[in-house]
């Protein structure tokens, strides 16, 4: 029993191992001397600017060096080699399911001294096949969606096909639930309809919680991916969450929508109240310098929709219209016996219907509902990273979301 447990254990530990390696970054590269001649055993370090935790590696023979499955942000790479200054590159941006791939070559000094060099000088050799879309930084802040619902960011990956609201869409011609969707490397796919199991969509398709687009880093999909991906033909999405760093730093903002910034719809006789608003804030920092982080942020999200739409309702004009047909033989449409109405059929007209449902004319689209759709959502998370060592790292993150949503269920009557 005991060695079956510890199979289970291996095997499970390998699984996380493979999946990690998904959604996070890498850096690699070849260290070289003035004449392009490889350099064996040099000290090469990766410093994450943000939290200063450095990992550390020695090249190969072939002078090859790599940090795989490293958390995205921007780095420092230090080179240190016997007989050569240091070389010390700047700004390595590290993305979502991306190898940044240095050259580095060394010179030689009389001195030992510094030599900082900008990686955006230096070409982004694409060392794999992957092929991946990313949305970061201000972009991210800046993309338009409606109800700031993450899921519909797949609208902008190549390939995509169909309303992206809930995250349910074609991509490389799938069904619209054939898509991986993670956060931070975990599933977040849901069990039964296989699409986004945060964010999923509530009633008429708006999202019954929403992580706060103020705790997501990056936003990546991958349509062409290793096989280690997997799961789904439709390609892999992940989410990076943001993390502390050795500086405080947050967020907190308020969007408003309502309808007197917007033109009355067409299909409405009246301008509807359709109002939004989503406020909250964000916050990450220092436990300890250089070893234990925090970030945590927290939405509320309240809204207000009209129904813009026309339906034809038995009015009370309607119904006497109806009786004048039946008990006034001779009328235009013919001539027949009069015909008594149904005391059923009354009883029903009046208690099936509320009164205001009944007040229109006697025509077409002679009702415009005054119940809007209305809901609410209270979304919180909160992240822990912990440096253990120059090899092992710790992070955990919980998010949480409730919320209720209220929209009138009725039949609309056609002439």
């Amino acid at each position: 029993m005991k060695r079956l447990v510890l199979a289970i254990l291996i095997v499970l530990s390998l699984a996380v191992a493979a999946n990690a390696q998904t959604y996070r970054g890498a850096i690699n590269g070849t260290v070289m001397d003035p004449s392009g001649a490889v350099v064996p055993n040099a000290q090469v370090k990766a410093k994450e600017k943000s939290t200063g935790i450095e990992r550390s590696t020695v090249s190969t023979a072939d002078g090859q060096f790599a940090f795989q499955d490293i958390p995205v942000g921007m780095y420092t790479v230090i080179v240190t080699a016997t007989g050569f200054p240091v070389l010390t590159i700047d700004n390595v941006l590290v993305n979502q399911g991306s190898i940044y791939t240095l050259l580095v070559k060394l010179t030689l000094s009389q001195q030992s001294t510094t030599v900082e060099v900008s990686a955006a000088a230096l070409v982004l050799d694409a060392t794999t096949a992957t092929q991946t879309t990313l949305v970061g930084g201000t972009d991210l802040q800046a993309m338009p969606m409606n109800g700031r619902d993450f899921t519909q960011l797949i609208a902008v990956a190549p390939g995509f096909a169909g309303y992206p609201a809930g995250g349910f869409g074609s991509v490389n011609g799938t069904r619209g639930n054939q898509i991986n969707w993670q956060i931070d490397g975990a599933d977040n796919n849901d069990l039964w309809h296989n699409i986004p199991a945060t964010n999923q969509g509530g009633v008429a398709g708006i999202a019954g919680i929403v992580l706060p687009i103020d705790s997501i880093d990056q936003f990546s999909v991958q349509t062409q991916a290793a096989p280690e991906s997997g799961r789904n033909p439709g390609g892999t999405v992940d989410l990076a969450l943001k993390s502390g760093g050795n500086d405080f730093h947050g967020t907190a903002y308020y969007f408003v929508r309502n309808e007197a910034f917007a033109a009355k719809s067409p299909f409405a006789d009246t301008k509807k109240e359709n109002r939004n608003h989503q406020y909250g804030f964000s916050i990450g920092g220092p436990f300890m310098r250089d070893r234990l982080f925090f970030f945590t942020t927290f939405e509320k999200q309240r809204f207000t929709i009209g129904l813009p739409g026309l339906g034809t309702e038995p009015s009370l004009a309607y119904q006497a219209a109806a009786l004048d047909v039946l008990t006034n033989p001779g009328n235009k449409y013919g001539t027949y016996a009069s015909v008594a109405p149904n005391p059923v059929t009354a009883a029903l007209m009046t208690h099936l219907w509320p009164g205001y449902a009944l007040t229109g004319a006697a025509a077409p689209n002679n009702y415009s509902s005054p119940d809007p759709e209305y809901g609410y959502s209270y979304n919180g998370l909160a992240k822990v990273d912990f440096k253990i060592n120059d090899k092992n790292n710790f992070s955990f993150h919980y998010f949480v979301g409730q919320g209720n949503q209220v929209a009138p269920s009725f039949s609309q009557i056609k002439d």
